[in-house]
């Protein structure tokens, strides 16, 4: 038996990409799996094809960025399973746009769904995460590691969420919760996975050429060794690793470099 087998473990944003990549893994090694997306249709179409595949799963259709359907989201879980043993803070909104072109609704958007769509199922499920002394594990991204230009919204809202995994880990001291954040780098896209343009219209995000991308597979299984480890702290690649390293020691380096390469793409030559 390895140690997820008979687990139940709450996945936001488990219809597509790396969710589902998540909750595939997992039910393959035994865990109780309860899926949660916004897209009632693609949730029920990632529930069914996992049923199919003979793993008990269940799955239910909500906003993480509305307080009411997180408390419905663990409400149905504790109906269904009886615990929760790990909740994974993935679900996550992306845009695009500089600063003085994005539509104002788009930060409140971002900020509601990647922040308050990771503390409001948190705050919802630590009572029964204590009790099992199970693991809290947020996605965030190496955008979070140094603001990047075009991207404000979405690097401020991974940003936060390393505030709250830090002060979430000090403040459960003692109780044998796990708490972790991982910093995702370029990974495999799903086919239909959109991003937020500065007008607000959603835009099918294209394919990444000339950036080596991690499967998402791989992606999950390294997701899963953190809670099986439970490490506090990790950055995906080597190019994230740089950055980190960059930008803790030699930030103005790292600024020059982001400067010269935006001038370079608005200058129409990159």
């Amino acid at each position: 038996m390895n140690s997820i087998d008979g687990k139940v473990a709450v996945i936001t944003g488990s219809s597509m990409g790396i969710g589902k990549a998540l909750a595939i893994e997992m039910a393959q090694r035994g865990a109780r799996v309860v899926l949660n997306g916004r897209d009632k249709t693609r949730l029920d179409e990632t529930h069914q094809m996992l049923l199919d595949n003979g793993y008990d799963v269940t799955a239910i259709s909500g906003d993480v960025s509305n307080f009411n359907d997180c408390e419905k989201l663990i409400e149905h879980t504790l109906k269904s399973y009886g615990k929760i043993d790990y909740l994974i803070n993935n679900a996550g909104l992306s845009a695009e746009g500089e600063i003085e072109k994005m539509q104002p609704d788009l930060f409140k958007k971002i900020i509601d769904v990647n922040y308050l769509g990771s503390i409001f199922p948190t705050k919802v499920a630590l009572p029964y995460i204590k009790a099992s002394k199970g693991s809290i594990l947020f996605i965030s991204s190496l955008a979070a590691i140094h603001g990047l230009p075009e991207y404000s919204a979405y690097c401020s809202s991974k940003m936060a969420l390393t505030a709250v995994a830090e002060s979430l880990k000090t403040e459960l001291s003692g109780t044998g919760v796990h708490v972790g954040i991982a910093y995702l780098g370029f990974i495999q896209n799903d086919p239909n996975k959109k991003v937020y343009k500065a007008n607000g219209e959603l835009e099918v995000i294209p394919i990444r050429e000339g950036v080596k991308v991690q499967p998402v597979k791989n992606t999950a299984h390294r997701l899963i060794k953190m809670i099986e480890n439970r490490t506090y702290k990790l950055t995906f690649s080597t190019i994230g690793k740089l950055l980190l390293f960059l930008n803790r020691f030699t930030p103005m380096l790292l600024e020059q470099f982001f400067y010269y390469s935006y001038k370079k793409k608005k200058d129409g030559k990159g």
